[in-house]
């Protein structure tokens, strides 16, 4: 006959063993999650610093061509102005 106290002895055992399986499953999943939102992170930092630097060159065409726009709007001006008084 199997004593009772040898085999509840076994069966924790049995837990245990189970147990840390499960633990040293559920860690490697953590590291995994961990390692995809690292990577996430860097990815998208590369891309909005990417989309800023874009931006900043696009605005800053889109600065020199209202100067450009401005200019000529204002030499038009005079030369309407100048065309009306001189007439």
């Amino acid at each position: 006959m199997i004593d009772p106290v040898e085999a509840l002895a076994e069966k924790v055992d049995a837990i245990g063993q189970k147990l840390d399986a499960h633990a040293s499953s559920v860690d490697a999943r953590f590291d995994e999650v961990t390692s995809a939102l690292v990577e996430q992170r860097q990815y998208t930092e590369f891309a909005f610093d990417r989309l800023r630097s874009e931006m900043t060159a696009g605005f800053s065409a889109m600065t020199a061509n209202f100067a450009r726009l401005e200019r000529k709007l204002d030499l038009l001006i005079d030369r309407m102005a100048g065309g009306h008084s001189g007439a």
